[in-house]
């Protein structure tokens, strides 16, 4: 027994050497975290090792007078040397600005080159090709405000009418292929007197002119406030007859032109359309003959 040679115990060695090796990577990867996070901060500065700046430069060609959107820009980081002293450094400060001159690919964009300031008239909520214009017309409801701006609404036109010929030719004007026929005659009324002449020519023509178009904007006439009142008290007093509004649209020139002269010599109402629906249904004028007596 005292001859036997003990053995020594190996897994302490080997413990130590998995410790040593875990160490090692540790540093490893920590050496690596550090230069990418140095590397992702310089990127984000502008290159603060090389000392670039950023610079808002055209993708592609602007024309003058285009109304600039995010996807015609690209931030690109320069020398200070390359860099113009007055260049834009963020897309932001630049979206819905309108160039004032045509600006060349890979252009950086001056304050010189664009609008003193972003686009949030009218102008700038017309697509390209059509006309913003506004008419008088009767709200649906007499509390009014339940359309906004964006909505989707038919304009119908209301107008007195000669003789059934005047209103096949406004109905020719706006495209639509009715012919009418002169309405029935009402019969006399009870209380006329014998002899007397009856005024039944008094014609009335009703027509849906547009459907789908856009609402640009909604200006309504409030009622002001009183002592003591806010608007919605004094507009509940108020008589219960609709009210005009004024409501801009987007259309094309020719239905521009069209509504301009229904909106002179007829009344427009506008139909809320619901969400989403952008069908065109077929819709039959209506003439209609008022038999006042006199």
């Amino acid at each position: 027994m005292a001859g036997q040679a003990m053995a020594k115990p190996r897994g302490n060695k080997s413990q130590r050497y998995v410790f040593y090796l875990g160490l090692l990577l540790a540093g490893i990867a920590a050496i690596i975290v550090f230069v990418a996070v140095n590397g992702a901060e310089s990127g984000s500065t502008g290159g603060s090792a090389g000392g670039n700046v950023p610079v808002v430069v055209a993708n592609d060609v602007i024309p003058a007078q285009t109304r600039i959107t995010a996807d015609m820009l690209t931030v690109n980081f320069v020398s200070p040397e390359e860099a113009s002293a007055d260049a834009f450094t963020s897309r932001g400060q630049l979206v819905d600005r309108v160039v004032t001159e045509e600006v060349a690919a890979g252009a950086q964009i001056l304050p010189a080159a664009v609008s003193d300031t972003a686009g949030d008239r009218l102008a700038f909520k017309v697509e390209p090709g059509m006309r913003g214009i506004s008419v008088t017309v009767q709200e649906v409801v007499t509390a009014g405000g339940n359309l906004r701006p964006g909505d989707r609404v038919d304009l119908v036109g209301i107008f007195s009418v000669a003789d059934v010929e005047s209103a096949n030719y406004i109905l020719q004007i706006l495209g639509l292929d009715y012919q009418l026929v002169d309405p029935p005659k009402p019969a006399p009324s009870a209380s006329a007197v014998e002899g007397e002449e009856t005024n039944q020519t008094d014609l009335i023509l009703t027509v849906t002119m547009l459907q789908n178009v856009k609402l640009l904007a909604l200006a309504q006439s409030l009622t002001e406030s009183t002592a003591g009142g806010n608007v919605a008290d004094d507009a509940a007093e108020t008589e219960s007859e609709p009210r005009a509004a004024t409501a801009t649209m987007e259309l094309t020139p020719q239905q521009a032109q069209e509504i301009t002269w229904a909106d002179q010599f007829g009344v427009i109402r506008m139909e809320a359309r619901a969400v989403g629906d952008e069908t065109i249904v077929d819709v039959v004028p209506v003439l209609l003959r008022l038999g006042n007596t006199r």
